[in-house]
């Protein structure tokens, strides 16, 4: 019977490479077949470059100095300033409604203009933050996991979480939710069994640390001035149903099929510019926000605790597809269980691996995210850092326990989806 792990050699440097046919097969010496799928990217070439030397040269600057809150640099005060802008687009769509009312003759097309105008106005209102339809966990229903919460968010100087939202997705995150803004913490079940005692400690004080420092994005203003534009660009792009239809042929080109492509063409493009804008104006402080994040994480759960954290998240996909695999064809297994074993199943070659993927498509600045072997590679070149928040075996156990009736209603909701 042949083993699972084998021995060949790497058809472009010679070097003895391990064989496992469970996971792809590469050579750590030179990179061959390290991402046997790449990408397809049609970014022009002197693009790559400028963004490549921007990401480098922020790394180099955190690497050489002190990791701090983004300033009110150029970009910043631009991304403000252009946010501002949007937000008056509905306070002026009121204001012209309200006039065509009151001062506008014929009294019914004065109507009919002020309702196209207040419906603007209503549509690209500004909003609270949300959340969608998730498991929301309250205290009295985990008493013992917003006690570690509560720890880590007073370790890292933040809000503590109103509210946690579990969720079927392979991340954890923090929104602040409401006008009064209540911190909520996000917790993916695929991702979040996955972890150790630790790491979990890791993400967590992450997450708690962008509510500490304040993304741009997370801000009311640019938050807002983001729904605006997501309206705008769900008015003004082309629905899914009609690129079907192109595709498909059966697409009559009518006076108002064509004029819609028109302004699609002409409105869509400008603002899809703007948005392209403001996501670029706040990349740099975004990311500088995220390596401010893993090194409160550092300090709250210790260093290499931090980067391990890091490591799993390149381990998403798999967490996730052992889940949908355990809902949609059944075992002895439970889902968590299914994906508990199938992430600590992943050799260490397979993580570095696919560390080496993220350093070749994850120099892109246009990413919400440093490249994640940057991110790892600066809590490390750093001194090392012990704990102050250490969670043991036992209590993280009994934190899957308190979780284990909202998860089971999230994983009853997935099946029924699938």
């Amino acid at each position: 019977m042949q083993s699972a792990e084998e021995i060949t050699r790497c058809p472009d440097c010679g070097q003895q490479i391990r064989v496992d046919r469970r996971y792809v097969t590469w050579c750590e010496k030179c990179d061959w077949n390290v991402d046997p799928t790449p990408l397809l990217d049609l970014t022009p070439a002197w693009r790559l470059r400028v963004e490549q030397r921007l990401v480098d040269s922020l790394y180099r600057e955190l690497e050489q100095g002190a990791i701090h809150r983004p300033g009110w640099d150029a970009a910043r005060i631009s991304a403000n300033l252009l946010s501002v802008l949007l937000l008056l687009l509905p306070l002026a769509a009121f204001l012209t409604g309200t006039a065509l009312l009151v001062f506008y003759r014929p009294l019914w097309l004065s109507i009919i203009l002020a309702l196209l105008a207040l419906t603007i106005a209503f549509v690209l209102r500004p909003r609270a933050g949300q959340l969608d339809d998730h498991q929301l966990v309250h205290r009295e229903q985990a008493p013992e996991l917003f006690a570690v919460l509560d720890e880590v968010a007073e370790a890292v100087g933040a809000r503590p979480a109103a509210a946690v939202a579990l969720t079927d997705e392979a991340n954890i995150w923090y929104h602040q939710v409401g006008w009064r803004f209540e911190p909520v913490v996000g917790i993916g079940l695929p991702l979040w069994i996955g972890l150790r005692p630790q790491e979990r400690v890791a993400i967590l004080a992450h997450e708690f640390g962008h509510g500490r420092h304040g993304d741009l994005r997370s801000s009311w203003l640019i938050g807002n001035a983001h729904s605006v534009l997501e309206g705008l660009l769900a008015t003004f792009s082309e629905s899914p149903l009609d690129q079907a239809r192109r595709e498909w042929g059966v697409e009559e080109l009518s006076g108002g099929t064509l004029f819609s492509r028109m302004v699609n063409a002409t409105v869509g493009a400008v603002v899809r510019g703007l948005s392209a804008v403001l996501n670029r104006l706040e990349l740099r402080s975004g990311q500088r926000n995220e390596y401010l994040a893993d090194r409160r994480a550092g300090e709250v759960a210790g260093s290499e605790a931090a980067a391990h954290a890091l490591e799993r998240t390149v381990l998403a996909d798999t967490s996730y597809d052992a889940m949908l695999r355990a809902l949609r064809f059944p075992s002895e297994l439970s889902p968590l269980d299914a994906v508990r074993r199938a992430v600590t199943e992943v050799p260490a070659r397979e993580i570095e691996r696919r560390l080496r993927v993220s350093r070749i498509h994850g120099t892109r600045t246009d990413a919400t995210h440093p490249p994640t072997y940057l991110r790892t590679k600066l809590l490390r070149t750093r001194p090392a850092t012990s704990a102050r928040v250490v969670l043991g075996t036992d209590r993280s156990r009994a934190l899957d326990r308190e979780l284990m009736e909202p998860a089971e209603q999230v994983l009853r909701e997935l099946k029924a989806e699938l």
